[in-house]
């Protein structure tokens, strides 16, 4: 291995990333030069591999890290993201998560990383030199986060380390007019620890690292994690936030011009949005917020025979999360045309598909299919409730699938939370549909699940009012389920009369049965619930085959077409009196939206005022 200019190395010339030894410096030189260097899996596989056998190896001090030819990294390589707009949105996370994944173990390495910059640092190249703990730029290199010029966003961290590291014009200016920033400039600013003359970037690199090669190793090691430590849970956050608004931007109109203008060799000509209310930045972020890829956090819970993809559209235009109930469906193919139908009209926004597992009352139980339907037509959440999903996860992880479980109580929270479920929700005895045999109240199980979950968790359950999502969050919670609120959107596909008869009902107008089998339904007081109630009553061993001519689903099913609702099981919680009118779903989210940031401010107020 030589000094001087990009230095030789035993491995053959097509491997993505060349490795060699000097003292106790090991070099990695990104290594596909015909194209500046341009990212790939590969490459990524490449790096996990020699990263983790330096960080075992003791003859290794530092990590130097160059590219071949004169150039850094030209980031993604845009031909290929361009074949990767074509995957659902869950496998283009799946891709940028390999860079993450290198990031990570760049960012946490238990010994110095330098960067060695000749050229540029582009896109996620610069995203990969800013992982480094130094960086040693020559004076005539450059960085560049050129992402917004092909219409996508950064990943790899670039937005956290550049919002931590800059004043906020300067991250701007480099976010979003994408422009070449001069290595100079930025080490003026500190972000560059030292400049080199041209050509002299991995000399300077080589002798700072034989600098670190003679000290105390361990405590460099010590000192590296204290450093990290203050911001590895945020930065870590960061790239969760980037990863989907990544993978969205990858399957935009934007992206599609700017990358096809890339390729053609032409300034692109971007379209312009059609939508007069475009999304609007999050009033807040949670973890559900991050998970799901939307803006506020709030889930639109599956409704059976009423959750289509016009209304789930409807939710993930209004920046919250749906779900298309799948049992609404009879035939599976059905249930595809629906899943495509919904994803033509939201596009790269994110939706998902409820799937009930409640307790099998009749022949061909198909959960199993719906599960791997789901995963053939790149969908990339699921709601589940009834029982556990256990069995179906292997589906999920392999899919990339998150799972948002739905249960009636904290102790069926904490078992799914054992089996590996993504995030739970939990519904209080307030909810409409199923609360569960123990009747536990939403405030009680939200004031426990803090101490006793470590997944993300929402609770259901008479939500009505933007306060109490505020509550919620404020209780640690990371977002809610609501269904009955949302009953008069004006999306939802029912008879008015079934629309004005909630109007009219108040928290009182309610009623709760089946509890002698042991699946207990809160639902709109009604003939349908007093017969009900009264067999119960009078019959406390009735069993569920002497209760379906009453609580069949079809009859609900009527209601909802004909404005009967004299007769049915017709679903609805104790939010109803916070019911007052019809109106679009948006509007409806727009109301829940003020309510929360207003009662957040109020009790931002409060401690202000406590302090003063």
């Amino acid at each position: 291995m030589t000094k001087g200019g990009t230095a030789t190395m035993a491995e053959p010339a097509h491997d993505p990333v060349l490795a060699g030894i000097l003292g106790q410096t090991l070099v990695l030189t990104l290594n596909t030069p015909g194209k500046r260097n341009v990212l790939s899996p590969e490459m990524y596989r490449r790096l996990t591999e020699l990263l983790g056998q330096a960080r075992t190896n003791p003859d290794v001090a530092v990590i130097v890290v160059q590219g071949a030819d004169g150039f850094f990294c030209a980031g993604g390589d845009l031909r290929a993201l361009s074949e990767r707009a074509a995957l659902p949105v869950s496998q283009r996370e799946e891709r940028i998560e390999e860079l993450h994944r290198v990031v990570r173990l760049l960012r946490a390495f238990p010994k110095p990383v330098i960067a060695a910059i000749e050229g540029g640092a582009a896109g996620a190249g610069a995203s990969l030199a800013f992982a480094a703990d130094m960086i040693v730029a020559a004076e005539d290199s450059y960085f560049a986060l050129s992402y917004v010029k092909a219409g996508l966003v950064p990943d790899g961290g670039a937005t956290g380390f550049l919002s931590r590291a800059l004043p906020p014009q300067l991250a701007a200016e480099m976010a979003l007019l994408g422009e070449r920033m001069p290595a100079g400039r930025l080490a003026a600013l500190g972000v560059v620890n030292r400049l080199a003359p041209a050509g002299g970037a991995l000399d300077m690199a080589l002798d700072m690292a034989a600098g670190m090669a003679r000290g105390a190793r361990q405590a460099q090691t010590e000192i590296l994690a204290l450093l990290d430590a203050p911001d590895r849970a945020g930065f870590d956050a960061q790239l969760d936030r980037e990863k989907p608004a990544m993978a969205r931007a990858l399957g935009s109109a934007e992206a599609a011009a700017g990358i096809g203008a890339f390729k053609e060799k032409r300034v692109p000509a971007f379209p312009v949005p059609t939508s007069s209310d475009p999304q609007r930045r999050a009033a807040v972020e949670t973890d559900a917020t991050r998970m799901f890829g939307v803006r506020l956090p709030i889930v639109a819970g599956g409704l059976m025979w009423l959750a289509d993809a016009d209304y789930v559209a409807a939710a993930a235009k209004a920046g919250i999360m749906g779900f298309i109930t799948a049992a609404s469906f009879a035939e599976p193919e059905a249930l595809r045309a629906e899943i495509r139908r919904c994803r033509d009209m939201v596009g790269d926004l994110p939706f998902g598909v409820n799937i009930s597992m409640l307790p099998k009352l009749v022949e061909g139980d198909r959960i199993r299919q719906v599960f791997e339907l789901a995963a053939e037509e790149g969908v990339s959440f699921v709601e589940t409730s009834g029982r556990s999903p256990e069995d179906y996860l292997a589906i999920t992880r392999a899919a990339g699938i998150k799972v948002l479980h739905k249960v009636s109580s904290l102790r069926h929270a904490v078992k799914a939370q054992s089996i590996g479920v993504d995030a739970v929700s939990i519904v209080g005895a307030e909810c409409g549909g199923h609360p569960g045999v123990e009747m536990i109240g939403s405030m009680v199980n939200a004031g426990l699940a803090a101490s006793r979950l470590t997944i993300p968790w929402l609770i259901g359950g008479g939500i009505g009012a933007g306060a109490q999502v505020a509550a919620v969050l404020a209780m640690g919670g990371a977002g809610v389920v609501i269904g009955t609120r949302f009953l008069v959107a004006d999306e939802i596909r029912a008879h008015s009369a079934y629309k004005q008869a909630l109007i009219d009902a108040t928290e009182r107008d309610t009623a709760v049965g089946m509890h002698t089998v042991r699946n207990t339904v809160r639902a709109l007081a009604n003939d349908t619930m007093r017969e009900l109630r009264q067999i119960e009553a009078e019959r406390p061993d009735v069993g569920i085959q002497d209760l379906l001519p009453l609580v069949s689903g079809k009859i609900a099913r009527r209601a909802y077409e004909t404005g009967d609702i004299s007769r049915g099981v017709l679903s609805a919680g104790q939010s109803l009196g916070a019911i007052t009118e019809t109106a679009p779903l948006a509007e409806i989210v727009r109301e829940l939206e003020e309510g929360m940031v207003a009662a957040l401010r109020r009790a931002g107020g409060l401690l202000a005022a406590a302090a003063a």
